[in-house]
């Protein structure tokens, strides 16, 4: 929910009922409010899982949500899951990392151990946790081309999930995550728990061309399809080269050699360094990241020094840091939104 909300558009069709605390509320508890609209809930939405959110308002006053949801669930026909998500407890990420782990109970175990060749059966995880607005464009692109290579999408943690999905996530023979600020730790727990590695984890996101091509082959090697992999890249290839052709020719150049600060959070962040760098030859000198990004910072790090950049990187960038940061440094662009802008 957090990948939409921070885009400030709600298409996620939830089924939402909220206690509106008032000043009473705050002051005596509001307890009885929040079992009389799990009840109603459960009644009106007929869900299988009912997620129960304890925001800033309950985490300030001491709302035992998880020993309510223990009181109440013999009574409810929904599965209760109290989380406990107030603002003081972290930032958006943290929160991401909260939900994912929030699923892992309902995730089932194999029952029986596979013989032979492992089946090409992939989960997807957090692929709406970035900055970019069209996220759901790049999840397609990842499905589409996964569904080409014959490697079948069986959970997408989450989006569009059912029940029965999330259930079946256990089938699985590997995981991918979409995102380099959150769902690491959710992908290692199912590894030991369920014994589904995680793969892809040492390189950027399909990023610009070059990144594309090294993410697709090394798909491709640990399913052992190198073959099939390769007339897509080549068909991917053709198509950048065709439309710069069209489009950038007259760009590039202009911007050849431009000196570049980029605030961006992880997951867009680092595949764009060598597509910046090596596609359109201009020089990254700042990199401002929102996140503090603790298990993609080796990646980050492995693209600086094999690209021979010395760019000045700054993790869990606020707003003061940003303003501060693009004051010092005289850089001809940079890329970001329109809050660095002004």
């Amino acid at each position: 929910a957090a990948g939409y909300d921070a885009h400030e558009v709600d298409f996620t069709k939830r089924k939402v009922g909220c206690t509106r605390l008032f000043e009473s509320d705050i002051v005596m508890g509001a307890s009885d409010k929040l079992k009389g609209m799990i009840k109603e809930a459960d009644q009106s939405f007929d869900s299988k899982v009912m997620f129960v959110v304890g925001t800033c308002a309950a985490d300030i006053i001491g709302e035992d949500i998880a020993g309510l949801c223990n009181q109440l669930q013999p009574d409810i026909k929904a599965k209760l899951v109290p989380l406990m998500a107030g603002g003081f407890r972290g930032n958006a990420y943290d929160g991401l990392e909260m939900g994912l782990e929030a699923l892992l109970p309902f995730i089932k175990k194999r029952q029986t151990k596979r013989r032979g060749r492992k089946p090409r059966i992939v989960n997807i995880i957090a692929p709406q946790a970035n900055l970019n607005p069209t996220w759901w464009a790049d999840l397609e692109w990842v499905k589409q081309t996964l569904k080409s290579l014959r490697i079948r999408v069986q959970t997408v943690f989450s989006h569009n999930t059912s029940f029965e999905e999330l259930e079946q996530a256990g089938e699985a023979t590997a995981n991918i995550v979409l995102s380099h600020d959150v769902g690491y730790k959710f992908a290692r727990k199912m590894q030991q728990t369920h014994d589904i590695p995680l793969i892809l984890d040492d390189i950027p996101l399909p990023i610009g061309v070059n990144n594309t091509t090294r993410w697709l082959k090394a798909l491709a090697a640990h399913f052992k399809i190198d073959e099939k992999v390769e007339p897509i890249i080549k068909q991917g290839e053709e198509m950048v080269v065709d439309t710069l052709r069209k489009r950038a020719l007259m760009i590039i150049p202009r911007y050849r050699n431009c000196r570049i600060a980029v605030s961006a959070d992880g997951t867009l962040g680092i595949g764009l360094v060598r597509m910046l760098f090596e596609e359109l030859e201009m020089i990254p000198e700042v990199l401002l990241f929102r996140s503090a990004m603790p298990d993609s910072r080796s990646i980050l790090e492995r693209e600086l020094h094999s690209l021979g950049l010395t760019s000045r990187v700054i993790f869990s960038a606020d707003g003061y840091q940003v303003k501060q940061t693009l004051e010092e440094f005289d850089v001809d662009a940079v890329i970001g939104s329109a809050w660095e802008k002004y």
